[in-house]
């Protein structure tokens, strides 16, 4: 019998759990052990200093010094011997002892050589006990009065592990290792049939609806998930199976209609020729609304190209968000984004529907410096996703023209658009504007729009201004944008100029005359 998804599932998430478990007690086992036995040393030399120190102190009696190294011996339980020794010319002999029985006997020798090191700075050393007794610390420090050495403390100590500590260590890992496999193994049963039995027995009961002639039998899509862009991916090609269904039936229908009328041909051939006079009349009339729509047909190109503009922006603004969304606090400022370009798009097509031009009257003091940021934050994810660098070089000082900032952030738009569209490899945006001096002394605003894309050649620069001419795929543009982006200019008593050559990108120049006194 086969494992369920969820018993696999918890079966490896509880090995892996164990594994990393036991690594991490294995290896922080070895280091508490480690940190335990270099502890133990550094106890050792202290004991060892220390007892030397209180000998050194001590008046040359052999009760004092006898009882001294008791009570040293009986302050660590792990003791296994301390030797104390006098100097006698250039040997040492053993004054006063307590030792177990498997310790090693009295070394002179090693005592000397011991001493002859600076004792000080180093730890004790480790030596094997006789028999299956284990390994101890020996350490030899010197005892010294007046600044001379005059004997020698000789200590050792078994080596202890603390082993309660490493086993009250080992069996709470041990515990928690468990309580961690019962913890996956609830919380995967539990994810499991919610998350994953559940919508697949839905999708299995709908499949088995479907099965007995129940087409309807649609699934609910609760959640954004796999399961449910399964769900929604069934619902989908249920749609097409009804749709289809429905398309054959109605072929069916079309199919006996057809029989019916062809045997009811000789009977109704008047009947048809009325009704050719009547289609032949509604011809007519079509091509009369035809020629009507042509008439309106510009203006409906330019809507909706319009109306495309900000939708591309809006595209490139829900692209990011989608990133974005974890706690990110920048969606919120996208969100706000989307929300007004919405609105925009509300007014553009008022705008278009309602006035064939636009009412200068309406016209209002702005500064085109602070379009043109504006328009740089509204294309900034475009030109990121696009791998397009945007170099900004504007006049440091404000540059006040009459217009609607709509419009103008229109045309600013527009222009980028078509900047992005010559550049699909990325590439480099350049805009500045600055405050242009005729040789008359007439002051004007300039601002420049430079690309690193394609270029054009001269027979396509000449005819960009034509209405419906474009060099894109069909679909991809209505050859309308410029048209609208200069009659815009020219309704603020501007004018846009077009540079470009094959290879070495295109510039854009537009100019406006400085904000006067309003017309009264």
């Amino acid at each position: 019998m086969a494992l369920k998804l969820h018993t696999r599932t918890t079966l490896l998430a509880s090995a892996l759990t164990i594994a990393v478990l036991g690594a991490f007690v294995w290896l922080s086992n070895r280091e508490l052990a480690r940190l335990l036995r270099d502890e133990q040393r550094v106890w050792v030399k202290l004991h060892a200093v220390t007892l030397a120190e209180q000998i050194a102190r001590l008046p040359n009696e052999q009760t004092g010094l006898n009882r001294l190294v008791a009570l040293s011996k009986q302050a660590r339980p792990d003791a296994l011997g301390i030797r104390v020794w006098e100097r006698s010319g250039k040997s040492y002999q053993v004054v006063t002892a307590l030792v177990e029985d498997d310790l090693p006997p009295p070394d002179p020798a090693a005592i000397a050589n011991a001493l002859r090191t600076p004792v000080m700075t180093n730890l004790p050393t480790q030596l094997r006990l006789n028999g299956s007794g284990g390994d101890a610390y020996w350490i030899c420090v010197p005892i010294k009065r007046a600044g001379r050495p005059e004997g020698a403390v000789e200590y050792i100590e078994r080596i202890g592990l603390a082993t309660a500590v490493l086993t009250r260590y080992r069996t709470l890992a041990l515990w928690f290792a468990l309580g961690c496999v019962l913890a996956i193994t609830l919380a995967m049963n539990w994810l499991f049939r919610r998350t994953v039995y559940a919508p697949i027995e839905r999708l299995l009961a709908a499949m088995q609806r479907v099965q007995e002639g129940d087409l309807s039998a649609t699934v609910e899509v609760r959640t954004q998930d796999e399961l449910g862009r399964l769900a929604d991916g069934y619902n989908r090609m249920l749609a097409q199976v009804r749709a289809m269904t429905d398309e054959r039936e109605q072929q069916r229908q079309e199919l006996e209609a057809r029989v019916a009328e062809a045997t009811a041909e000789l009977s109704e051939r008047n009947t048809q020729l009325e009704t050719l006079n009547r289609e032949l009349w509604e011809m007519t009339r079509r091509l009369t609304d035809m020629e009507r729509l042509a008439a309106a047909g510009q203006t409906a190109a330019q809507l909706a190209h319009e109306v495309g503009t900000p939708l591309n922006l809006i595209s490139g603004h829900v692209q990011l968000l989608g990133a974005d969304l974890n706690g990110n606090p920048r969606a919120q400022a996208r969100l706000e984004t989307i929300s007004l370009q919405i609105e925009r798009i509300e007014r553009i097509v008022r705008t278009m529907l309602d006035r064939t031009r636009a009412d200068t009257s309406e016209h209002q003091l702005l500064d085109l410096n602070a379009v043109l940021r504006r328009t740089f934050e509204l294309i900034q994810p475009a030109l990121t996703l696009r791998h397009i660098h945007l170099v900004t070089q504007l006049s440091p000082t404000p540059l006040p023209v009459r217009g609607t900032v709509d419009q103008l952030q229109q045309v600013f738009i527009n222009l980028f658009n078509n900047a992005m569209d010559a550049m699909p490899s990325g590439g480099q945006l350049t805009v500045t504007s600055a405050r242009w001096e005729t040789g008359t002394g007439v002051e004007h605003f300039v601002i420049e729009a430079r690309d690193t894309g394609q270029g054009m050649p001269e027979s396509v620069r000449t005819r960009i201004f034509e209405p419906f001419f474009t060099t894109k795929p069909r679909g991809s543009g209505t050859g309308l944008g410029l048209v609208v982006a200069r009659q815009i200019v020219r309704e603020h008593g501007g004018d846009m100029t077009v540079m470009s050559q094959p290879e070495q990108g295109t510039t854009v120049r537009l100019t406006f005359p400085p904000a006067t006194e309003p017309r009264p």
